[in-house]
């Protein structure tokens, strides 16, 4: 009886030279690789833990995509440069052990790419330090950035130089990464949040792999400082979380947001305030605001956000018109109340230029004790005496996003948010808000007690009731209508 069984090593090698690599992954892997391939979108998002094997699985799909077809371009992209060399090129030198010697690629030095005999390559790029331009050209039949979560500049290097190499060849981009420190990385804002929304998003946690040793995972949640860590919820549990260790206000967290993120009735009489952080590669925030002297409330109404592109005073000016219009302006008598105090950063160019052309008087803040200021933000957020109306999305982003860099030295930079520039801004106003001047006419809260406490949907204030025991305040005289004879 003939013998028909094939070792495994022919199987192997019939594998190898169908283009069929889906074989070496385990189970987990599997799955991320069935949602590469199953995906209808342009970019797939991996959410993934870490010491799960998606590197692994990345080189994989990279080489298969290679095999397949001739030709074929594959452009795999890492947050650093050295991870390129020390970790991607070994690793796949290691899968391809077991690939027949005649489709074996060589790893060119000189190109940095691994070149197949049948004219494929997987060129190899990191992104730091300037590289991604190097990426730039060609037509990639499949484009990878690994730990997308840490590259700077991620929406640019996406949109500019790898999109339009899979223009001709309809290729797909695979991002993937743990979560950033930040929520505001682009990875999360803008691609990460949109592929859930779609549906596509694919996550696995370190809970996923079945391969991974007890042992070894009990000593990886030691090492992070224990399951309800920070670091273990968000490099093993894939969470989006704000790392409260670098976080620029730590207490702005979902519990405090629900408590002053809110409409607050308006004052009939207070001083009002802007308060202005210029930028040109960054936002230029404009905060207006006005403080309720009864309350001890900092008010923030409403925000005006301008980029570098279309920065100038002209635009600048015509922005912070139509918000002080729209905001100042008493809805009884139409007249527009004008700041009680614009304040800036130090830029006085523009601080000039807004005055002399524009009519507009902006004055320069104190920036020294940098920390102080910032605390004391922080207390009057968390002692609820400031509150921000919910059309400032963009101050509310920053407080909840705000990240400071590795060595605490600085904002870190966020491709969206810009330096978190609305927090500074923030903080100028808290300098220059005059707490202690009244803003009441004499005699005001006597007369008008009633009617102003029912404003402020309180049943019962301590000082109107100091106010009604003083003066015998009680209810309005009723009269009797005269009778006709």
């Amino acid at each position: 009886m003939e013998n028909n069984q094939v070792s495994v090593e022919d199987a192997r090698n019939m594998l190898w030279n169908e283009g069929i690599l889906r074989w070496m992954l385990k189970p987990v892997q599997q799955e991320l690789y069935d949602s590469y391939e199953n995906c209808k979108e342009k970019i797939v998002v991996w959410n993934c833990s870490r010491r799960l094997g998606k590197s692994f699985t990345l080189c994989t799909i990279a080489l298969e995509t290679c095999l397949k077809k001739g030709n074929s371009l594959v452009k795999y992209c890492c947050a650093k440069q050295k991870d390129a060399k020390g970790i991607i090129r070994p690793l796949i030198r290691e899968i391809i052990e077991t690939c027949p010697r005649e489709l074996k690629p060589e790893y060119k030095t000189q190109e940095g790419a691994w070149v197949f005999p049948n004219g494929s390559r997987i060129e190899l790029a990191g992104l730091d330090g300037g590289r991604a331009e190097s990426v730039r050209g060609g037509s990639s039949h499949l484009a990878i950035i690994d730990e997308a979560g840490l590259v700077g500049d991620l929406p640019y290097i996406i949109t500019s130089i790898i999109l339009p190499t899979t223009a001709t060849t309809k290729g797909k981009i695979i991002l993937a990464s743990t979560p950033p420190k930040s929520p505001s990385h682009p990875f999360i804002t803008r691609y990460l949040n949109k592929a859930r929304i779609e549906g596509n998003l694919v996550t696995k946690t370190i809970y996923d792999n079945p391969n991974i040793d007890p042992d070894e995972l009990a000593k990886l949640i030691e090492e992070s400082g224990g399951e309800d860590s920070i670091d273990f919820k968000r490099e093993y549990l894939c969470h989006v979380i704000k790392d409260e260790n670098f976080a620029i206000v730590p207490e702005f967290n979902s519990d405090l947001k629900s408590k002053i993120v809110k409409e607050w009735p308006r004052a009939p009489f207070y001083d009002s305030y802007v308060g202005m952080d210029l930028g040109l590669k960054d936002l230029t925030v404009v905060l207006f605001a006005w403080y309720d002297f009864l309350n001890a409330k900092l008010v923030v109404e409403d925000e005006f956000i301008i980029n570098g592109q279309k920065f100038n005073t002209n635009n600048l000016a015509s922005g912070i018109r139509k918000k002080e219009e729209k905001n100042f302006t008493d809805t009884i008598t139409g007249e527009e109340r004008p700041p009680y105090i614009r304040v800036s950063d130090n830029n006085l160019i523009v601080i000039k230029d807004l005055w002399d052309l524009h009519g507009l008087r902006f004055m320069p803040t104190r920036k020294d004790e940098a920390e102080a200021a910032l605390n004391k933000v922080r207390k009057m957020l968390q002692d609820e005496q400031i509150i921000i109306n919910p059309r400032c999305v963009t101050l509310i982003a920053h407080l909840e996003s705000g990240i400071w860099n590795k060595s605490k030295t600085s904002y870190e930079r966020s491709a969206d948010m810009g330096h978190f520039d609305a927090i500074d801004s923030l903080k100028y106003l808290v300098r220059n808000v005059q707490t202690n001047k009244n803003p009441y006419p004499a005699g005001y809260l006597i007369k008008n007690s009633d009617s102003y406490f029912k404003t402020q949907n309180k049943p019962s204030h301590p000082q109107y009731d100091q106010y009604k025991k003083m003066f015998n305040i009680g209810p309005k005289p009723t009269f009797n209508k005269p009778t006709k004879n």
